[in-house]
């Protein structure tokens, strides 16, 4: 069991280690653009690969415009991609997302940003930076906003990484 225990703790502190995370700050998301290597591959298997993780992380919903040979955007929703709670309520919010993406030799360049907020299917006119004072704190009654959001940034943003270096290696 104490072995089990130990190997179960091994992966969980790998996989947390290995997330991207992006802060939620006034201005936006921080770092951004965000930097990082990539295994060895062509610009064409660079693009392939995006448009093909895109493609099955969004279910075939997303968007690519702007192909170049070595970056593209991909604007894509994600449900439920941060809430709020009030009077004992949860609201959970869908957000139409935007990521640049370039390939500068063996490393990318990634800008990521939230373009539109959605209450059901209601386009809200706030921004994701609405919830937050000058200072950076969540505004009252929005505590679990900024934590629920940069998750959801964390999930996608590993998840295209971990794509993309499988997909370096097949």
């Amino acid at each position: 069991m104490k072995f089990c225990l130990s190997i179960i703790f091994l992966f969980t502190s790998i996989i947390t280690n290995s997330q991207v995370r992006l802060e939620l700050t006034p201005k936006g998301f921080e770092p951004n653009p965000l930097r990082g290597k990539l295994p060895a591959m062509t610009n064409e298997k660079f693009i392939e690969g995006t448009q093909l993780w895109i493609q099955e992380f969004s279910r075939g919903e997303a968007d690519i415009s702007e192909v170049t040979e070595n970056s593209l955007t991909i604007d894509a929703f994600r449900d439920n991609a941060f809430f709020y709670r009030s009077l004992g309520d949860t609201f959970f919010q869908k957000v139409k997302y935007r990521i640049k993406v370039a390939k500068e030799g063996n490393e990318y360049v990634l800008s990521f940003q939230i373009t539109e907020i959605y209450s059901k299917k209601t386009l809200l006119k706030s921004g994701i930076t609405d919830y937050l004072t000058s200072d950076g704190k969540t505004k009252d009654g929005f505590q679990d906003v900024k934590p629920s959001i940069e998750k959801t940034v964390g999930i996608i943003l590993d998840s295209y990484f971990r794509y993309m270096n499988y997909f370096a290696r097949t």
